[in-house]
């Protein structure tokens, strides 16, 4: 009999779950949660992770907990006594929250949670959402506080504390290394294009901020910098150039056409050559050798735009399963930075290769074809993949499943099995996940899906474990969660449930396939993923037979240690509590991670 992981969660266990981890919503939305619903509301996540800084000698110390950054910046240009301002390069935090300015005086900043969350209530934010590129201008204090704004308008306070090689800060208490109850006189605010932040960019060459802070390349010419030395004295051409074109890319300067911009033309690791997104700035290697060591792997080829340098070098190793941000500096000082990672694919993962109605290798994908065959080859055209149906066996339903995991280990006798009573969740049946220790960004599958009134689940979790399996899992050890990104829907084009996961589904292929790619979340999953409805946190067997296997996670941080993987593909999301609509059918083909 066939049975599938993840479903559609009991009321009371849905609403246990959506008040342990969001706590804000009333009894009523909870009672709607159901494997049906397609309705959620705005995300409350305003998770920030980090800030890169074009002026930080290195990653900043974040203290999450004390929502707190600490900055190293570089010495500042021989012209300038100290930096004005800095420009922010990259912003991790929650997709869908907005980054401000605090407006006025902060005049505590507390250790307490509780009293962090009531401070960022009670301050006023600048309507201006930073972004990467945009130049923040520096206090003299060294102390900036910005507000992370959720999607619905919930609000987490920040303090950015800096410092500057041989610079001291004006006031003491709201030093970089002072305690989190440093205190500002003022708030900072977008550089205004002053004759200070003037200087900055001539210095730096550089972009300066209007008042509207809105980013405008300004020209500058080494004149202004190594002649006068002066702040907001500029070259003779410079001059010449009304107030509104100063505003402007100044075609005259030759600083200007010295270098081309900074890119990162072309790159190897390992041997692989790289794919270079320019857009997002990302380079990937998704081919290396499964479980291959990523934590030291080497650049073996680095191809730059003319005159560019980077803070990597041909030849050394890094660790680029967990990313490395590259940043490229042309001879005008301009630059950008990219993120560059590499994994591997699960083997098998293509669905081309079967040995019978098994997916090979079987070392990595598992089915319940043990009684009823639910999964099998299927070829259509020019594609090769599995179809995956949900049919019945000893009066029960069983869902079409194809996952990575082992399917009853501990032999549970087929009459056992069929008994609802005795296993109220078939997924207690399973070993779920695999070793694996790469961090994908995006998983992409080719499938189709023939529901008939019922739903599909597509889904990957990102595990870290003290043990290795499940089916021999002590007590004492702890599974969490590190990644998911996950997609249930009744209609293969997504038009019913909202799935927050889902980056795109594709127009039918000449085979009726869609390419579907999902985004993995690491940490806490974005709010109205079809997990808070499925079991993935029940720690606690529901099955009393001592054969029944834990599969349940913690969550996780995010930042821990990948250790193994789960990917499921069911025809029935409720497959596992023996519920379905006989003859759903979903294929899948070609499974694609992306790093």
């Amino acid at each position: 009999m066939m049975f599938e992981n993840f479903n559609r969660a009991k009321v009371d266990r849905c609403a246990c779950a959506l008040l342990l981890f969001f706590g804000i919503f009333s009894l009523a939305f909870l009672n709607g949660c159901s494997a049906d619903y397609d309705t959620f509301g705005k995300s409350d996540y305003r998770v920030l992770s980090e800030i890169t800084l074009a002026e930080q000698e290195s990653s900043p110390a974040v203290y999450p907990d004390n929502h707190r950054m600490e900055f190293d910046l570089v010495a500042p240009p021989e012209s300038l006594e100290s930096w004005d301002s800095v420009t922010v390069d990259a912003i991790d935090m929650s997709h869908f929250a907005s980054l401000h300015l605090v407006k006025g005086k902060v005049e505590e900043f507390p250790t307490d949670s509780v009293k962090l969350d009531s401070l960022a209530d009670k301050v006023s934010v600048s309507e201006n959402v930073i972004k990467a590129g945009n130049k923040i201008a520096m206090p003299s204090e060294h102390v900036i506080y910005v507000v992370v704004v959720s999607e619905s308008g919930k609000k987490s306070i920040w303090q950015l504390n800096f410092n500057i090689p041989e610079v001291k800060p004006k006031s003491s208490s709201s030093a970089p290394k002072s305690s989190n109850s440093a205190k500002s006189s003022s708030s900072a605010k977008f550089a205004a294009s002053s004759n200070s932040s003037a200087a900055s960019c001539s210095s730096t060459k550089s972009a300066v901020f209007s008042s509207s802070s809105t980013a405008v390349l300004a020209s500058s010419s080494s004149a202004a910098s190594s002649d006068s030395g002066k702040p907001g004295e500029s070259s003779s051409s410079a001059k010449n150039e009304s107030s509104s074109s100063a505003a402007s890319v100044a075609s005259s300067s030759s600083a200007a056409k010295s270098s081309q911009p900074p890119k990162i033309l072309a790159l190897s690791i390992a041997g692989r050559s790289a794919v270079v997104d320019e857009e997002s700035k990302s380079i990937h290697v998704d081919d290396l050798d499964f479980r291959t060591d990523l934590t030291s792997l080497e650049l073996s080829e680095l191809e730059l735009s003319e005159g560019a340098s980077a803070n990597i070098k041909v030849g050394e190793a890094y660790d680029f399963g967990t990313g490395v941000q590259v940043s490229v500096t042309n001879g005008n000082g301009e630059s950008e930075t990219y993120t560059v990672k590499a994994g591997y694919q699960l083997p098998g993962s293509n669905f081309n290769s079967w040995k019978g109605d098994d997916v090979t290798p079987d070392s990595i994908w598992g089915n319940a074809n043990t009684i009823l065959i639910t999964t099998e080859k299927k070829t259509s055209g020019s594609m090769i993949g599995a179809i995956i149906k949900t049919g019945s066996a000893l009066t029960k339903t069983a869902s079409g499943s194809l996952y990575t995991a082992d399917f009853n280990p501990n032999g549970v006798g087929t009459l056992s099995m069929a008994s609802s009573s005795t296993w109220p969740d078939g997924n207690e049946l399973l070993d779920f996940g695999k070793p694996f220790a790469a961090r994908p960004e995006f998983m992409e599958v080719k499938f189709s899906y023939e529901g008939k009134g019922d739903s599909c689940d597509i889904y990957i979790l990102l595990e870290n474990r003290t043990g290795n399996k499940n089916v021999n899992r002590k007590s004492s050890d702890v599974n969490k969660l590190v990644a998911s990104a996950w997609f249930r829907s009744t209609k293969a084009d997504n038009s019913g449930r909202k799935n927050p996961d889902v980056v795109s589904v594709s127009e039918p292929d000449e085979n009726g396939m869609r390419t579907l790619r999902l985004k993995l979340k690491y940490g806490e999953p974005l709010l109205g993923s079809p997990i808070e409805i499925s079991s993935t946190f029940n720690t606690k067997l529901a099955s009393s037979n001592k054969s029944a296997i834990n599969n349940g996670l913690v969550q996780g941080a995010g930042d821990e240690p990948v250790t193994h993987i789960r990917v499921v593909f069911a025809s029935s999301a409720d497959g596992n509590h023996y519920k379905g609509s006989k003859g759903a059918t979903l294929i899948v083909d070609e499974m694609r991670l992306i790093y």
